[in-house]
């Protein structure tokens, strides 16, 4: 037994060698995402400018603010926001993602499911609108809103890239995947690295942007809620979020809408209804 312990002994020089670079053991770090909560909250992307004063907790992100409203306008006011997650820990390595007392975790696509539970809302095939037509033509402006304003604001407000978003399988939306026809990359072609870069021209995205807006405008009227709804709906959440966004934009961006009194002050009453939430005690 000696003898095979001998064998197999670390040699004298080996064992002063390792030495020099000592094998240090450290315990799991604490998983601050499974940290119990009291209230549910939402993981969305930074807010442009963080007010110590607490009235600024919108998101930077249009997807995001947008389930922010979509909450507070159903009348769950009750909720926390997080900025402090990265967007790979959402479902399926997307943000908002909605965290439940109980540790579970919403998709976006289960958030409206999840809110008629808690409300203990009827089953509405009309999704809130006022009749079949108004839910049918709801989609053709969602349209409009994530394709010609949506590109807009993405040349205006570019989001900065890093080498990890660019490698990333992730689900991401590209500004190629909302401009018609989509534009060539400007890279990526003979490197092992994905297309990456776009050459787009801004001036048709700024004409159909401006389009878009005179459009929504004619639309909303002097309705309460677009479409003639009695009460807001999922459309109204959307145009709220992406009308924020273009006040913040730059100048060119934020005087088409500008240009339009009636969506100016419906952004003003709506923000006043969205519960500026707080961010979560983490």
């Amino acid at each position: 037994m000696s003898s095979t312990n001998s064998v197999f002994a670390i040699p004298e020089p080996i064992r002063k060698f390792f030495s020099i670079f000592p094998l240090y053991t450290y315990p799991a770090p604490e998983n601050s995402y499974s940290k119990q909560i009291t209230k549910p909250t939402l993981w969305i992307q930074p807010p442009r400018k963080l007010e110590l004063d607490g009235q600024d907790y919108f998101s930077r992100d249009v997807e995001c603010l947008k389930w922010q409203a979509y909450l507070s306008l159903r009348g769950i006011t009750d909720f926390d926001v997080r900025w402090d997650v990265a967007e790979e820990a959402g479902v399926g390595g997307h943000l908002p993602t909605l965290q439940l007392p109980n540790g579970k975790l919403l998709s976006t696509m289960r958030i409206p499911m999840w809110a008629d539970t808690v409300q203990n809302s009827p089953i509405d095939t009309l999704e809130g609108y006022k009749d079949a037509e108004a839910r049918d033509e709801s989609r053709a402006w969602v349209s409009l809103l994530e394709g010609a304003v949506h590109s807009e604001l993405e040349i205006a407000n570019p989001k900065e890239q890093t080498l990890t978003s660019v490698l990333s399988d992730g689900p991401r939306r590209a500004l190629e995947s909302v401009v018609h026809p989509p534009p060539a990359p400007l890279s990526g072609i003979s490197t092992p690295f994905p297309p990456s870069g776009v050459q787009i021209p801004s001036y048709p995205v700024h004409l159909r942007y401006r389009k878009a807006i005179q459009s929504l405008s004619d639309r909303l009227g002097t309705d309460e809620w677009l479409l003639g709804s009695s009460a807001p709906t999922a459309l109204d959440a959307l145009l709220f979020a992406y009308l924020y966004t273009a006040l913040q934009s730059p100048p060119a961006v934020k005087r088409e809408v500008e240009r339009h009194p009636n969506l100016v002050n419906w952004e003003s009453r709506v923000r006043s209804l969205v519960t500026p939430s707080k961010q979560a005690e983490i």
